[in-house]
């Protein structure tokens, strides 16, 4: 057996990128992905076990790029609002430089493939992040709900500007950006004037 060419790897997890986000799921096969990639179908085998594991491996691929600029950005020695704060830009400048990576993440994360396989790796690699939002619930900082929504309301938004393009598309100036974030807090935070439990 051959040995495994990493720049090969890299090359398949690209293409699969391409051609889902610019053709969905069910056209991009494997023909189509390994001709993408320059690299002959048998040596996709050589990767990868099937079509399903390759479409995985290369959501494990965009997320390593999301969950690094997010850790990256990420201080959790700032106050938690200006922590989120740097990390949701960091976001934002990665969406309008590599939009293909935010779409695969939507697509592959609403399809039958997601498991909770990925979701625990995700978790853990995320830990700094997830540390500092529980602590953030038992300061009394952030609202008492779910992940779920905590990422509908705080990181979902982003993808959401960016691949605006209805009647009214969203102008990635800084200051926008910053309004965007403020919105986004204001959904997740706890406010102390409010009389709601």
């Amino acid at each position: 057996m051959r040995p495994r060419d990493d720049t090969k790897r890299v090359a398949l997890l690209e293409a699969t990128l391409v051609e889902v986000t610019e053709h969905g799921f069910g056209v991009a096969s494997v023909a189509r992905i390994a001709r993408r990639a320059r690299v002959s179908p048998a040596t996709l085998y050589i990767h990868f076990a099937d079509k399903d594991a390759l479409l995985e491996a290369t959501f494990v691929h965009v997320c390593d790029q999301l969950i690094d600029t997010a850790l990256e950005a990420f201080d959790a020695a700032l106050e938690l609002r200006q922590a989120l704060r740097e990390m949701w830009h960091a976001l934002f400048h990665l969406a309008l430089d590599q939009p293909r990576l935010f779409r695969f993440h939507d697509a592959f994360s609403h399809s039958v493939w997601m498991n909770d396989r990925v979701r625990e790796r995700n978790d853990l690699r995320l830990a700094p992040l997830l540390d500092a939002i529980a602590q953030g619930h038992r300061d009394g900082v952030l609202k008492p709900v779910g992940l779920a929504l905590l990422e509908s309301f705080m990181f979902r938004p982003i993808y959401h500007l960016v691949q605006s393009q209805g009647s009214h598309p969203f102008e990635p100036t800084h200051s926008n950006i910053d309004q965007a974030f403020a919105m986004a807090w204001d959904a997740i935070a706890v406010r102390h004037d409010d009389p709601r439990p």
